[in-house]
């Protein structure tokens, strides 16, 4: 009977939330966009919180229109319902009108008034599926080595490391005086001495650890912040001063860490691979909410061991580069993460004349820089991320274009912007090209 009233609550809710979807949830017509439409959707959710889950319960559909429903009695079957006393978990499966199947996980309570919904969690793995195989999580951890070479820093970077960690000094992210705050987070525990950084909600297979082995043991953990933006955090290895600094470098050859969901997390990789693909899902869910309201979080990956921090991204996705703090005696002294919150571009702008061809200017070489005329319009291509601007002036200066205005083709690291002028430019025409050459900590 228990059970039965456990299923019940869940199919409730599904049927409700299908025909609040129905009225509400579904993807307005690009010509039909009424922004209305998301308080709409909102109110929707509300009522289907209060009728069925606790307060405070999250759906995972807040502030997300749809093209077909996340929950329907029709689709969504129930494959497992488990009752311990006045807590329960029931699994469910959907596969949506795009193909795209979804795993669900509730849990319940039991209270005054009956079975509410206490969480509710997606996923996009069945359960029991490993994050990795074990040939493959073997191959990862023997990949990094505790002599792998640190390389050298571009000379164009000028950094001030220990700066960003400087309680009380005074900055100015946005313009606004305002003192950066250090927080210590806690103590982070690696057993295996082998650690990654990547982005919580992207992780798959195809994560790679940072090529240089730490000594197994356990670390503290500080992440900066200034005007309530993470500046950077860092993994403290031991109290000695760093005397030079290096990218820390994964086992791809990448010197970042690419972020599309607004977090980055330090974990260890040998609990890391031991994990189940849902498992780490969990995490993240659980985790990116508790940074809405701090800078960091950190917490176990397979057990009470705390192994895994987590912070939120500075300015939210994008590539932020790692480093290696190294002491006199050659010894790691940190790693850390700059989210570039207190830092300032290096660029340099060179000119050179509008013609077909490629560009061989001697400071401009390695990006492949090319103008190609095409039957009254011109393409202007280049190899990587580098290059930033381009504009084509006349020969009296006067802007012709601004390539920013132009459409970005990018292809095999290709980058080609489409030029249709009216008519050709004048004969001495130049091609403005300003280039990223590093950055500096302000």
């Amino acid at each position: 009977m228990t059970q039965d009233e456990v299923r019940g609550r869940i199919e409730a809710f599904a049927a409700d939330f299908h025909t609040s979807w129905q009225r509400s949830g579904k993807s307005p017509s690009m010509f039909a966009f009424d922004p209305g439409v998301f308080e709409a959707w909102a109110a929707e959710l509300a009522d289907l919180v209060a009728t069925h889950c606790t307060p405070g319960v999250r759906t995972g559909q807040e502030g997300a229109l749809s093209s077909s429903p996340a929950h329907d009695p029709s689709a969504e079957q129930i494959t497992d319902v488990e009752v311990d006393e006045d807590t329960a978990t029931v699994r469910s499966v959907i596969q949506t009108a795009g193909n795209t199947t979804f795993y669900y996980e509730y849990q319940l309570q039991r209270g005054d008034d009956g079975w509410r919904i206490s969480h509710l969690s997606t996923f996009l793995d069945p359960p029991g599926t490993p994050l990795i195989d074990p040939a493959r999580a073997e191959a990862l951890l023997q990949s990094a080595a505790p002599d792998a070479a640190l390389p050298d820093l571009p000379a164009q970077l000028e950094l001030d490391i220990p700066g960003l960690f400087t309680a009380g000094r005074v900055v100015a992210p946005f313009g606004e005086p305002t003192p950066l705050e250090v927080l210590h987070l806690g103590k982070l525990t690696c057993a295996s001495g082998v650690l990654t950084v990547l982005d919580l909600g992207s992780v798959d297979a195809h994560f790679v650890p940072l090529a240089r082995r730490i000594m197994p043991g356990t670390y503290a953990v500080e992440v900066a912040t200034a005007a309530e933006m993470t500046v950077a955090v860092r993994l403290l290895l031991s109290e000695a001063p760093a005397v030079s600094w290096h990218p820390a470098e994964f086992t791809d050859g990448a010197h970042g860490v690419g972020v599309d969901a607004g977090n980055v997390a330090i974990l260890d990789v040998g609990s890391l691979v031991e994990c189940q693909a849902q498992r780490v899902e969990a995490m993240f869910q659980e985790h990116v909410e508790r940074l809405m309201e701090t800078p960091g979080t950190m917490f176990g990956l397979a057990g009470e061991v705390v192994d895994a921090v987590m912070v939120s991204s500075g300015y939210g996705d994008g590539t932020y580069p790692c480093y290696w703090g190294l002491a006199a005696d050659g010894s790691l002294t940190s790693l850390v993460v700059d989210f570039r919150v207190l830092a300032e571009n290096i660029l340099r702008t060179s000119r050179v004349p509008f013609q077909p061809g490629p560009v061989s200017t001697p400071e401009l070489a390695g990006h492949e820089l090319q103008i190609t005329a095409d039957d009254g319009s011109f393409v202007v291509s280049s190899r990587g991320e580098d290059i930033t601007g381009l504009r084509v002036l006349a020969p009296d200066g006067a802007l012709l274009v601004d390539g920013d205005h132009l459409g970005t083709f990018i292809t095999g690291g290709i980058s080609s912007r489409t030029w249709n002028p009216d008519a050709p430019p004048p004969p001495g025409s130049v091609l403005e090209v300003t280039e990223y050459l590093g950055y500096r900590h302000i």
